[in-house]
């Protein structure tokens, strides 16, 4: 194709001769100097086989050929710079949006993400934070993690294996006894527990159901799962916990930084595994985007260790 098409640089060449009616101000406007210009035009004429220019007392005048192929090459020359340009959101496209849950923005992705910017310098990401499910192609987001029973996109990939437990601050753990423990210590709660289904009652139905004797059941009755100080959000509980305040029920992927480090520990053995895990779904229009490619990579990589 190529032996067919003279070189691109001359017909700019042409294009800006044209207009400017001068090859010195061509030159300025390509940033090239005047030599150049003329050597690439006497290029492409001599590929054309004809003259193209005439120069003149009063500047350049275009020969009755150029007169009749350079608006249509000009044209040409604008359509593929529009398709070049149009073709950039998918295949060069540096911003990547993510839609995600606050309580997984809050205590997995936001302290990790600086290492995925850094491995990716040139995406621009950006984090909404919502329960909402983003309309993904409709709100322009290219990945989203969602907190669901059931898969819940034809493009979802399930990140987690999350079970839920009980944890408190060492101080606490020290003072707890060996029965009735949760009679100990206040029962914390968060305001958005309903969107991750961290309902205390909830879950000592299903450790204790099954297992209580009929004087613990008639106990367990009289509990009031609600007397505990409620927070206004996850983080905020957490934080609470971490000095001391209480009890949290929580979920796997939510606290791991948490019992690495010590600032949290699991006060009993019982867990319960989750309905509910973390998904990520990829909208349809950017599956193949570098960008989308690139994070779905680095979140299963990072989730893995």
């Amino acid at each position: 194709m190529t032996a067919h098409m003279p070189p691109l640089q001359t017909l700019r060449a042409m294009v800006a001769v044209s207009n400017a009616r001068s090859f010195t101000r061509a030159a300025a406007d390509l940033g090239l100097t005047q030599t150049a210009v003329s050597h690439q035009i006497a290029q492409l004429e001599a590929w054309l086989g004809t003259r193209l220019f005439v120069r003149g007392r009063g500047g350049v005048e275009l020969t009755a050929e150029a007169e009749v192929a350079i608006p249509k090459i000009a044209a040409a020359l604008a359509g593929l710079q529009q398709a070049i340009e149009a073709a950039r959101p998918t295949v060069l496209s540096q911003e990547l949006r993510i839609s995600t849950t606050p309580e997984f923005a809050t205590q997995w992705l936001t302290p990790r993400l600086g290492a995925f910017c850094s491995a990716h310098p040139t995406i621009d990401v950006s984090v909404t934070i919502e329960y909402r499910r983003a309309e993904l192609d409709v709100d322009k987001v290219g990945v989203a993690i969602w907190l669901t029973g059931t898969q819940p996109h034809a493009d979802a990939v399930r990140l987690t294996e999350d079970s839920e437990f009980v944890v408190c601050s060492p101080t606490v753990m020290r003072t707890l006894p060996k029965r009735q423990a949760l009679r100990a210590a206040p029962l914390l709660r968060y305001e958005g527990a309903r969107h991750t289904v961290l309902d205390w009652q909830r879950w000592y139905g299903q450790i204790a159901g099954q297992k209580e004797t009929s004087e613990d059941a008639a106990s367990s009755a009289s509990f009031d799962f609600d007397a505990g100080p409620c927070y206004p959000t996850f983080s905020d509980m957490l934080a609470a916990c971490r000095n001391g305040a209480g009890l949290a029920l929580v979920r796997t992927s939510l606290v791991a930084d948490d019992l690495v480090a010590g600032r949290l520990l699991q006060c009993f053995t019982e867990t319960v595994v989750s309905d509910l895990q973390y998904h990520l779904v990829t909208a349809a229009s950017q599956r193949r985007s570098s960008n989308v490619i690139a994070f779905r990579a680095w979140i299963l990589e990072a989730m893995r260790r």
